[in-house]
C-alpha cells in the first residue's frame, strides 16, 4: 500500500512539474501574468516567476533609449523642409497607466510590449503634429537663425503634449534639417559670393603690399641716385675750383716738354699750321 502511495505521489509531482514553467521579468521591465481568463491584477517587478498551466508572462519594456521621428513641414513662407526630432524616451507612469498599456496593446514576438509599440500608439502622431505646429510658424530664414530656440520650443511643447501618456521623453532636439532646393541653391550662391569677395579682398591686400614695397624700393633707388649725383657734382665742383689759368699753362708747358723729347717729330702750335714756313720746315724734316 505504501508503495502504491509513493507511486501516486511521484506521478502527481511529475504532472505538477510538467504543468509549470519558470519565466523572468528582466531589469528595466514590468510584467503581468496572462491567464485563460485574462491578466492577473498584480504588476510584476523584475525577477523570476513560476507559471502554471497555460499561463503566459507578458513583459513591458521600460528601459530608456534614443529615438528619432522624421517630419516634413510646410513653413509660413510656403516652403517645405524635412527634419528629425531626436529624443530619449522610456515608458513610465502609475499603476493605472501600466495596466492600460497591457490591456490596450497586443504583445509582439516573445510576449513583449516594446517601447516602439507604445510609441506607435501614444506618441508618434502627437510628436509629428506638435513638431509641425511649432516649426510651421517659422520661415526658412528663421529656422536657420533660431536653431537652438526652435529645439527648446519643440521640446517644451512635446513634454507638455505627452504628459497624459505613458511616454516620458527628454533631451529633445531637431537635426538633419533638409532645406528646399531653392534655399540650398541660394545659400550656396551666397557662400560662393562671400568666398569671391574674400578672395578679391585678399588679392587687393597682396597688391597693396606689392605696391607699397615697390614705392619703398623706388624711394630707396631715388635716394641712391640723388646721392651719386651729388657726389659727382661736388667732385666736379672741387675739380673746377682747382683748375686756374696758371695751372692750365703749367700743364701745357709740361706737355710741350714731353713732346720735345721726340727728336724725329716736329711740333708746333695749331695756329702755326697755316704758315708757309712751317710747312716747308716740316717737308724738309
Amino acid at each position: 500500500m505504501k508503495y502504491i502511495i509513493r507511486i501516486f505521489i511521484l506521478i502527481f509531482t511529475c504532472a505538477l512539474v510538467s504543468g509549470c514553467s519558470f519565466e523572468t521579468v528582466p531589469p528595466t521591465a514590468k510584467g503581468k501574468i496572462l491567464t485563460t481568463s485574462g491578466y492577473q491584477p498584480d504588476i510584476l517587478s523584475p525577477g523570476k516567476y513560476t507559471l502554471w498551466g497555460r499561463d503566459e508572462l507578458i513583459v513591458l519594456q521600460t528601459n530608456t533609449g534614443v529615438y528619432k521621428e522624421k517630419v516634413k513641414v510646410v513653413l509660413s513662407d510656403k516652403l517645405t523642409l524635412s527634419a528629425e526630432v531626436r529624443f530619449r524616451g522610456r515608458i513610465s507612469g502609475d499603476k493605472n497607466i501600466i495596466n492600460s498599456m497591457f490591456n490596450d496593446i497586443i504583445p509582439g514576438g516573445d510576449n513583449i510590449v516594446s517601447f516602439d509599440e507604445v510609441y506607435r500608439v501614444y506618441g508618434a502622431m502627437a510628436i509629428r503634429n506638435k513638431t509641425r505646429e511649432v516649426i510651421s510658424s517659422y520661415t526658412v530664414e528663421d529656422v536657420h537663425k533660431n536653431y537652438a530656440r526652435l529645439s527648446k520650443e519643440i521640446g517644451k511643447a512635446l513634454v507638455k503634449t505627452l504628459e497624459s501618456t505613458p511616454l516620458e521623453i527628454s533631451d529633445i532636439a531637431i537635426g538633419n534639417i533638409a532645406y528646399p532646393k531653392v534655399v540650398t541653391d541660394a545659400i550656396n550662391a551666397a557662400k560662393e559670393r562671400d568666398l569671391a569677395i574674400k578672395k578679391e579682398q585678399a588679392q587687393a591686400k597682396i597688391e597693396l603690399v606689392r605696391k607699397k614695397n615697390e614705392r619703398i624700393l623706388a624711394e630707396a633707388n631715388y635716394q641712391i641716385d640723388i646721392t651719386n649725383a651729388k657726389a659727382i657734382r661736388d667732385k666736379n665742383k672741387i675739380i673746377g675750383e682747382g683748375v686756374t689759368p696758371e695751372l692750365i699753362e703749367l700743364r701745357r708747358l709740361e706737355v710741350l716738354e714731353k713732346m720735345s723729347e721726340n727728336k724725329s717729330a716736329v711740333f708746333m702750335p695749331v695756329e702755326a699750321m697755316a704758315s708757309t714756313g712751317a710747312q716747308v720746315r716740316m717737308f724738309n724734316k
